[in-house]
């Protein structure tokens, strides 16, 4: 289980698709992770429960939580093997 006691954020996504790639770089790594949708327009605090309609026309941040343990290694994963290039 995932909390604030024994998890970190280790990447943001700004995109549905980012997000999708990044899930499975973690899964083929057999890095454990949590993601949180965050609307970016919202105000700081209590977020309110994202609806499918708002992930397709907000701008949402997807936060990637790995497990403090992880943190090290999936950090080395990342900077060594990930790159996203949005297409323009």
């Amino acid at each position: 289980m995932f909390t604030s006691f024994n998890s970190l954020a280790i990447y943001s996504a700004h995109s549905l698709e980012e997000q999708g790639l990044m899930r499975q770089f973690l899964e083929q790594a057999g890095i454990e992770y949590s993601v949180s949708a965050m609307d970016t327009n919202a105000p700081k605090g209590l977020y309110p429960a994202i609806s499918p309609e708002l992930l397709l026309t907000q701008e949402i941040d997807y936060v990637f939580y790995i497990r403090k343990k992880d943190f090290d290694r999936a950090k080395a994963h990342i900077q060594s093997n990930w790159h996203w290039e949005e297409n323009i």
